[in-house]
């Protein structure tokens, strides 16, 4: 089975630490879900699991399939995945950009939304949007998007596609902070990110 599987930047899994090599078979005693074995992911599951590497990984012998994820009792890497790091630079930008979307329409069309909305960088949106009082549904919002810049600008590859979805997840919830309609945004965006991830790279 071909999956997926994201690396560290010293080609390490960034939960076990389990150093891996180009063609070489990782051996586990079983496929036993956050147990043991390897653990990899299909394309629908990639914005869960972003860090610095991505590479296409052969699963064989058990296999499990999981929400987010798959296990197997042994996997090799095959190749890495041309252009993951430009695309999920992209991926964070797009990001950004949506969060800052969506800080304005919780704005409203109050000052501070039409602010918001005309700022043409993301380094303004960090700093714009840092301004606005969290306490409120949306200054909250405004100050997600303004991590959600931060982060795409100087974070790692994780960072801000995360900050993005739990401002879905916010925007969702509304201002009494249904934590059934946050956790459903947080999702949908989620798969958003996976889909466009999948599409930019041709998975």
């Amino acid at each position: 089975m071909l999956a997926y599987k994201f690396l560290d930047a010293d080609g390490r899994a960034p939960f076990t630490g389990v150093p891996w090599a180009p063609r070489v078979w990782v051996e586990a005693r079983g496929a036993d879900m956050c147990r043991d074995g390897v653990h990899a992911c299909l394309p629908g599951d990639l914005a869960h699991w972003l860090t610095d590497a991505l590479w296409e990984v052969e699963l064989d012998g058990e296999v499990k399939r999981s929400t987010y994820k798959v296990v197997a009792s042994r996997g090799r890497l095959l190749r890495p995945v041309a252009g993951y790091e430009v695309a999920v630079r992209e991926l964070a930008e797009v990001e950004a950009w949506r969060s800052r979307d969506r800080a304005v329409l919780a704005l409203g069309p109050a000052d501070a939304g039409r602010r918001l909305a005309a700022v043409p960088t993301l380094a303004e949106v960090a700093t714009v949007g840092a301004g606005e009082d969290e306490a409120t549904f949306g200054g909250r919002a405004a100050v997600l998007a303004s991590d959600a810049a931060y982060t795409a600008l100087h974070g790692s590859a994780a960072q801000a596609p995360f900050v993005a979805a739990c401002s879905a997840g916010h925007l969702a919830a509304g201002p009494d902070g249904d934590q059934a309609a946050f956790d459903a945004g947080y999702a949908a965006e989620r798969t958003f990110q996976s889909a466009w991830l999948a599409a930019r790279l041709g998975l």
